[in-house]
């Protein structure tokens, strides 16, 4: 289960219509010696070859399955400016000064991706005009008011709409305010992470996909990384191999997450005088339920949503009727939807919804555990990895390097986090219905 090497979904064929090939990367045959080997070759793991190579440091990448494999290709493709908890559970987890520095850098998160891209020119049908948070539910749209109050006393490009405003910025009456945050933007997740790939190895990394790596030990200061085929000596190695990380990489690794399977589907293409209605301005748009939520429009007219299924079984499928009903609840002019295409892949979920950064032992670190906000915090994460090995100071950096903690509950968190699950889906159907009567009743 979550294996690299066992997930029998594909690279989704959406994303792979519109993207680059991926760069050359053949597997590793004999010994090999490298400064850096990184293990796993999505946005966390590229990000880091990316940011050693600029500042001279080669890195190896070795990767179990292709470049982007994991929840790099198979995610919602929006760049979020935050955690998974609000401003105020960060500042009071981590304290003032840590805190900042944190929302500092998931809010720069964004920024940073679209950086890459300019820089090296990574074609990746990038969108930089913000993103819609709507609010479901009385409780959502005071929470969002807080959020936007925040960013707007620090002089941020985010704002409340609501009534008229919000309902010609989304396309439907449904949702009775928004937040309109202009500083993300979505992109083709598998194109990035390919285009990251394509970078680092033009500035001297080096990328071997085919090659899950077996076994990890440290002798005479060395680390040694086995493969099927042959070896690698690193003095550093970097673990980013996220919700596909295997039990035997490391001793609690792998129990210090909790895996979720998500889905995406991807529609036939709109009529144009539906698509022209609904999200006109190409915002992606998230609401404040409690499961995902997200919708977006592409270039030729497919709708993108995202959906919740079976938690935990890699040969389950989310119902497509069911996300075809909440779509039309909140967009009733889609009048039907085709599906066309549909994915799935592992998230790393953590106990505390925060992205961890471990010190393993000397010269191994890992980085890990989006909790679904993964491009543009798993891309400040390698930056970060970067320039902990290049020696930059601690006092320099955002995220702490905190302690490798394995839960001994962690065969119980599957039934916890089902049964969770399924609370959550009874409080959004509960929100959902008092939405539809407070629309009819305003008719």
């Amino acid at each position: 289960m979550n294996s690299p090497v066992a997930d029998t979904v594909p690279v989704p064929r959406f994303y792979d219509a519109f993207a680059p090939a991926a760069p050359a990367a053949p597997p590793l045959e004999g010994g090999e010696r490298a400064a850096v080997a990184i293990v796993g070759a999505g946005f966390t793991g590229l990000s880091t070859a990316l940011h050693l190579a600029e500042r001279g440091i080669r890195a190896l990448v070795l990767e179990a399955k292709e470049i982007g494999w994991g929840a790099s290709s198979r995610n919602f493709g929006q760049l979020v400016p935050y955690f998974k908890h609000d401003q105020e559970h960060v500042l009071q987890q981590f304290g003032a000064g840590r805190g900042e520095r944190l929302i500092a850098a998931a809010a720069s998160g964004p920024d940073l991706v679209f950086d890459l891209i300019e820089r090296h020119g990574i074609q990746c049908s990038v969108q930089r005009n913000g993103l819609i948070f709507a609010a479901h539910s009385p409780a959502g749209q005071a929470g969002l008011e807080r959020r936007t109050a925040f960013w707007r006393a620090r002089g941020a490009p985010v704002e409340m709409l609501a009534g008229k405003d919000a309902e010609a910025l989304i396309g439907t009456p449904y949702y009775a305010a928004c937040s309109l945050d202009r500083r993300g933007g979505t992109i083709n997740p598998l194109a990035y992470v390919r285009g990251l790939a394509a970078s680092a190895a033009k500035l001297g990394a080096t990328l071997r996909a085919q090659t899950p790596v077996t076994a990890l030990s440290r002798a005479g200061g060395q680390w040694r990384l086995k493969t099927p085929r042959g070896e690698v000596t690193a003095e550093t190695v970097v673990l980013a191999t996220n919700a596909y990380t295997e039990r035997h990489l490391w001793p609690g690794l792998r129990q210090s997450l909790v895996p979720m399977r998500a889905y995406q589907f991807a529609s036939k293409p709109l009529s144009e005088n539906v698509r022209r209605s609904i999200l006109p301005q190409n915002q992606p748009l998230t609401d404040t339920r409690h499961l995902f939520s997200g919708v977006r429009l592409h270039a030729d007219g497919r709708l993108q949503a995202s959906a919740d299924g079976p938690a935990f079984d890699e040969t389950g499928e989310a119902d497509p009727a069911k996300v075809r009903r909440r779509l039309l609840a909140v967009f009733p002019q889609l009048g039907s939807i085709e599906w066309e295409y549909r994915w799935a892949g592992w998230v790393a979920m953590t106990y505390d919804q925060y992205p961890h950064l471990h010190a393993l032992a000397p010269g191994l670190w890992a980085g890990l555990g989006y909790s679904g906000r993964g491009i543009a915090l798993a891309t400040r994460m390698g930056s970060e990895i970067a320039a902990r090995i290049a020696g930059v100071p601690e006092s320099e950096l955002a995220f702490p390097a905190t302690p490798l903690q394995p839960r001994r509950l962690n065969g119980l968190a599957r039934p916890l986090v089902s049964s969770l699950m399924a609370y959550y889906r009874v409080q959004d159907a509960l929100a959902d219905r008092r939405r539809r009567d407070a629309l009819r009743a305003a008719r």
